[in-house]
């Protein structure tokens, strides 16, 4: 669909939304997660530094890591999984 046909349709839709007070509250929770997702992120930078800086550990070979076929067999054997 063209921008043009876009912008057409969305007006039309939101002039049914407006008349309609259920689902002008809807309308309202979407502009409202969209707004929340233009906002910066929950997690401090810290902790994806602190990621960053384990991973690099895990690719360099500095620390062990399991694959997940492997904790899962240690998971069933101890715990009957």
């Amino acid at each position: 669909m063209e921008v043009k046909e876009l912008r057409r349709k969305l007006i039309k839709d939101f002039g049914r939304f407006i008349d309609d007070d259920s689902k002008l509250e809807i309308l309202e929770s979407v502009f409202d997660a969209i707004k929340y997702d233009e906002k910066d992120s929950v997690v401090p930078d810290s902790h994806y530094n602190l990621v960053a800086e384990e991973r690099e550990k895990y690719l360099s070979g500095e620390v062990e890591a399991s694959s997940w076929e492997e904790t899962e067999k240690r998971l069933n054997a101890k715990y009957g999984f």
